[in-house]
């Protein structure tokens, strides 16, 4: 597992003392989008706080949260990316969290799946993975929790599987099994 780990120390070195990187083991976490400075994703401490994805592990193994969107990738550089990834030591999952409303999930769901590709295949040129499973999840729409389903249309399968090699899922929930 720390292997993963220490690739993306080596790809990104700005990990090293920052807030970027956190490792838990409790059995449900949360993560929420903050639309404020410095915009980018946190896990969630406050219970009675915002909720955009939901992480359940109920076995309690170390799984890990990495802050992308002015995390690891600042909000300086110009290149599309997603906002954070989860990932054990089986498998790493890129997520994508857009808060709009039904009118606008067609556009938001279009700029996700933009977002996560760019972002996998960036990842690919800079890091080496040695979990088994990479996922992309699209998060359109409410906090509300909704588990995640694997992608049914066949163009979106063919990008992703096909090309990436990535499984993806629309939904805002994970569970490491």
């Amino acid at each position: 597992m720390y292997l993963v780990i220490d690739s993306l120390t080596v790809a990104f070195p700005q990990i090293v003392g920052s807030d970027y990187l956190g490792t838990l083991t409790d059995t449900c976490f949360f993560i929420y989008d903050q639309d404020t400075e410095p915009k980018r994703c946190f896990i969630q401490d406050d219970s009675q706080g915002v909720k955009h994805f939901t992480v359940h592990n109920p076995t309690g193994r170390e799984v890990h949260f990495l802050a992308i969107d002015r995390g690891i990738i600042s909000g300086k550089e110009d290149q599309e990316r997603c906002d954070c990834a989860v990932f054990d030591q089986k498998t790493f999952c890129f997520i994508e969290i857009k808060v709009v409303s039904d009118k606008q999930a067609g556009v938001s769901n279009r700029k996700a799946k933009s977002q996560l590709k760019a972002t996998i295949l960036y990842f690919q040129t800079r890091v080496t993975f040695t979990t088994k499973r990479i996922e992309a999840y699209i998060c359109v729409g409410r906090t509300i929790p909704r588990p995640a389903k694997r992608a049914t249309n066949l163009d979106e399968r063919y990008e992703f599987e096909e090309e990436l090699g990535v499984a993806l899922y629309h939904g805002n929930e994970k569970r490491f099994a």
